[in-house]
Order: structure tokens, then sequence, then C-alpha cells
């Protein structure tokens, strides 16, 4: 048992690795950090509602929402059929795969008198141990598929590392465990595991789990579905489905391998019939594809999420793998190709093509397996140049392949993880920049005050504030010259600075002012904030610790006018009686409209 663990000591080592990262990266105390969190609210609310509230109407989520999330965080994910009946929108596949772990937490939290309501610290601990469960199994599977298919011990393990560490796998276990991908990434690997261990030997077990297995796919993700696909590319004899198939549907056979997968794709029709009254229902609304319209360009090369820029390893592997692929075996070449194409085109044909915020196309991992073989094609062919004493150009003219390609691959890795961190501290936002915001913190790790304006944004009128008294600009208070230059300053004994002002402007709602400036600090800021005043009323406060330096910076704030107002806008530094000293110059405006 040990030694057999040993084997897939990689797949632990990341394991390990990655929450490691997540405990010291990640607040999960946190009302926007929980581990059950955006989607997985959805999907995780079948199982409150079954196994505590006995209500399938949901009437306990605003209540728990509102106990355990802010409003920001809480997920809407009830849908109104057109009889006026509510329904989950979500497939309930995963929702299987969380219950042991949900049925643990709730029978600790009643046997140590915890909070027993769903959503506690102890169910968001037990579904956090059931994610990295699965993961650690998918990354297991990962390897035995590899393996099967006679790859080395020492590729398949190069392959996962470069494949978790390189991709956005790593986003989606270290700072977002809400979606559904990791879990299909486990369910994909495993049953290609099965099928090539029936390929290689029959058992009616393999066939039953791996029937059933697939049935649990389609009501997860229904697109899924495109795993048959993943299935002739890496077995693409007809024969051997046709022998499978002749197996199914034998007597002895049919019933003990429906009965488990009928089982398992009834679950939606019985929670839809309890739900609504009917036994099928699209819970989706009007979120649907859009065939004659995809996304295909935007879907993998937009700076919204697009796939091979947010992932660039792909865009080294699938060309080059397919090469390798095309001169080793066509016929696989020709349906990894077609799988692919048809996965990206149905993929960019959903509503939101981008599938919201996050780092890359998330719907491309289910099925890394696929690249996850090219990769490993590639390692392979490089790791196997055979050196001889008779071929010493041979030697010379390859030799630099292999350190050349790990070099690249840890370059991927670097870009990776470094691209993860800025989308989960907001550098790029949502993981959906524009170009000019997307190379100007191109690996960036501090989160700058900078705004970009939208394109759609009109613009209405701009100008500069003159920071020296003497010019009508400042409305009270005596700002300094310093460096040639006059400036806003805080310390020790001015709590506020001087104030500047910006002429009144119309706005109207939907305006969006940009006020650009200069500042850096002289000691620790902590305290010290800019302020806006629009008018008598509205005060905007933005806090400067996180952008400030001993250096000049430059500090952009938008302030998005929600209301019809004719006034001047106010400019100042204040302290708070901390004595922290900071000085601001070179303050200028944008008004836009949106």
């Amino acid at each position: 048992m040990i030694q057999k663990l040993a084997e897939h000591r990689i797949a632990f080592l990341l394991l390990v690795t990655l929450l490691l990262v997540q405990l010291f990266s990640v607040d999960l105390n946190s009302p926007y950090r929980k581990p059950i969190n955006g989607d997985a609210q959805a999907y995780y609310a079948y199982l409150p509602a079954i196994f505590i509230y006995q209500d399938l109407d949901y009437s306990f989520v605003p209540e728990m929402q509102q106990k355990y999330y802010t409003t920001a965080s809480a997920k809407s994910f009830l849908k109104e059929t057109t009889d006026g009946e509510k329904v989950n929108k979500t497939f309930p596949g995963v929702t299987v795969l969380y219950l042991p772990f949900f049925l643990a937490a709730h029978a600790t939290s009643l046997l140590f008198g915890l909070p027993a309501d769903g959503y506690a610290f102890t169910y968001q601990l037990f579904y956090l141990m059931g994610f990295w469960f699965y993961f650690l199994l998918g990354m297991i599977f990962f390897r035995k598929v590899l393996l099967q298919l006679n790859f080395t011990p020492k590729t398949t393990n190069l392959t996962l590392l470069v494949l978790v560490l390189a991709t956005n796998l790593f986003f989606y276990t270290v700072y977002d465990q809400s979606v559904t991908h990791i879990y299909s990434f486990f369910l994909i690997n495993w049953a290609l595991w099965l099928l090539l261990k029936l390929k290689a030997h029959f058992q009616l077990s393999r066939l039953i789990l791996l029937a059933s297995i697939l049935a649990l796919i389609g009501i997860t993700r229904p697109t899924n579905i495109l795993v048959l696909g993943v299935f002739f590319f890496f077995v693409p004899e007809m024969a051997f489905y046709k022998s499978l198939l002749n197996q199914f549907f034998r007597i002895k056979n049919i019933y003990k391998t429906l009965v488990p997968v009928l089982l398992l794709l009834s679950i939606p029709f019985i929670l839809w019939k309890l739900q609504t009254g009917k036994w099928i229902v699209y819970s989706y609304g009007n979120e649907g594809f859009d065939f004659l319209h995809p996304q295909l360009f935007n879907f993998l090369f937009s700076y919204t999420k697009g796939w091979l820029v947010y992932t660039p390893v792909m865009a080294f592997v699938l060309p080059v793998g397919f090469i390798l692929l095309f001169h080793q075996n066509k016929k696989q070449f020709f349906i990894g190709l077609i799988f692919l194409l048809l996965a990206v085109y149905i993929f960019s044909s959903w509503w939101c093509w981008y599938y919201g915020a996050g780092l890359s196309q998330r719907v491309m991992m289910d099925f890394y397996i696929l690249p996850g073989f090219l990769l490993a094609l590639i390692f392979q062919k490089t790791g196997t140049i055979k050196e001889s004493s008779q071929n010493q150009n041979s030697k010379k003219q390859f030799s630099w392949k292999r350190p050349a390609l790990l070099i690249l691959m840890l370059l991927f890795i670097c870009v990776n993880t470094i691209q993860a961190w800025q989308i989960s501290n907001g550098i790029l936002p949502f993981g959906s920049p524009t170009r000019e915001q997307y190379w100007d913190n191109f690996l960036v790790l501090k989160k700058r005050a900078q705004v970009y304006p939208q394109q759609h944004w009109v613009f209405v009128n701009r100008g500069v504030v003159s920071l020296n008294s003497a010019e009508g600009q400042i409305l009270k208070g005596n700002p300094v010259q310093l460096e040639n230059n006059w400036c806003l300053q805080v310390n020790e004994s001015a709590e506020y600075s001087a104030v500047a002002q910006i002429p009144p402007q119309h706005f109207k709602k939907g305006c969006k002012l940009i006020v650009s400036f200069e500042s850096r600090a002289n000691t620790t800021i902590e305290q010290t904030r800019v302020v806006f005043q629009l008018g008598p009323t509205l005060q905007k406060v933005f806090l400067l610790k996180d952008y400030i330096s001993a250096d000049w910076e430059k500090m952009q704030y938008l302030l998005e006018i929600d209301d019809e107002l004719t006034a001047p806008v106010d400019i100042y530094l204040w302290n708070a009686g901390s004595g922290e000293h900071a000085e601001l110059r070179n303050l200028s405006w944008e008004l836009y409209f949106d």
C-alpha cells in the first residue's frame, strides 16, 4: 500500500504545496473567500435543502447568505419557470461528489454540538477537504492514464508538474474552488483509465463503473459528453467499442449496468419534479448557446479570458505536440484536432463565452488529459534522443533541446503563477483587463491605483488643477513647494493638507471622473487617505497604503457619479491624526460618460 502511494509522490507533493500556498495567501475566514462560494453555493445548496431543511424552495438561503457571506459574495442561482416555480439552475452531478463530505460535516456538527446549519465552518472545512481529495484523485488518474499509454514514470511526473503549475489548474485549486471543472478533471481521467484497462482486459465491474462515471459526468456538465471524443482519441478502434457494446447488451450484464446508470441519470429529473412539478425543465432560463455566432477568436486570444493568452503553455504544447503526433499517428492527429476544434466551437458559443471571472478558459480544464498527452509526447521525444560515439554531430545538434525545453516550462510556470496572483489580488481585475491594462501590469506584483477608460466611454472634458495658491484653485490651506513643484502635504503637524478644487462640472448619472496625481510617502503609511468632496453631501475616500511608496507613484482614482449633480470637487489629504507624512502633486482630471 505504502509503495503504491509512493508511486504518486509527485501528486502528493503538488497537493501539499498548493494547499500551503492557499493557506498562506487566502483568508478562508473572509466572507469573500469561503470555500463554498460563487457557483459552489448553487451546486452545494441541494444538500442542506434536502438533508437539513427539507426545503427545495430554498427559503433558508437568504438567511444563510446574510449570516455567512456579504452581499457581493452571495450567489443568485434560482431561476423562475414560466409557471412561477423556483428552480436551482445547476445540474446536480457534483453534488453527488459533495455528499459524503457533507454527511461527515453534518455528523461532526451534531456530535460535537457545533452549528448544524449546513454553512458553518465545519461544513466549509469538509467541503474543502473533499475538493482536495478529488483533485488528488484527478492527478493520480492522470498519471495512471499516461503510464497505461507507456510513458515512463519520469515523463508522467514532469508532465503532471507542468500541467498543474503552468495552467489554470493552479488558479482553480489555490484561489477558487467554486467551479465544477476540477471534479470533471477527476471524473474524465478516471473514466479514461477505466477504458484503457477494459481494452487491456475486460471485467464487468469495470464496465459498470465506467458507465456510472459517464452518467455522473453527464449530470455534472452535459456538454462534457464530449468525453466520448477523448475516448476515441486514445482508443481509435471501432472493433473495441463494438466488442464493449456486445458485452453491455448481454442479458446477464445489461441490468447490472443499467441500474446504477439510470439511478444517477434520474437525479436531475427527480429534483426538477420536486422543485417545479415537472419532469423536464430548462433551468438556465434565457442562458444558452448561440451556435451561429461563436466567439472563437475571443475565446482563444482575447484579453478577456483568452485561453492561449492566459495559459500560454498551451500555445506551445498544442502546435508542437500535434506536429509530433502527426508523424507518429496520423489517425490520432486528425481525431484530436477535430475534437479540440469542436470543443472550442461549442464552448465559445455559450452566451457567456468567457464564463465569468477567473483565470483563462476554465471549461478547457476538464479535458486537459489530451494536451497533457501531447506535453508528455514532447517530453518523451526530447528526452529519448539517443547519443552515440558514432554520431557526434547528432549529439551536438540535439543536446540543447532538453534543457531549453525545461527552461521554457519554468518560464510558463512563472507567468502562470504570477497571473494567478494578479487576478486573485485584483491587479488584473476579474481576469478580463483591457489590452493596455494587461501589458501595463504584465508580471507586476503590486496593485496600482490606475484607471483604464473603457472603449465605449464617451469623453466629455479634462483639465489640470494648479496647486499654486496664487492661481486660484486652492480653496483653503497652504500648499508647499518641493523640488520646484507645488504639493499638498500632511505630516505630524498638519493633519489635513490644503484643499484643491476642480471647477464646477455638470455631472449626469453615469458620469465617470478620473482624478490623477503623483504621491509619495516619507513615513510608513497606514491611515493616510485622499478625500474627494463632491458638493456638500457626497464624499469619496480612498486609503493610500496599498499603493504609495517612498518614490513618486502615479495614482488614478475613479469617481462614479450616480446622481444628477452640478458641483465642484474638493480634493485633499488627511492622515487621521496619525502623524504620517505624505505628499501629492501634478493633479489632473478627465470626465467621461458611460
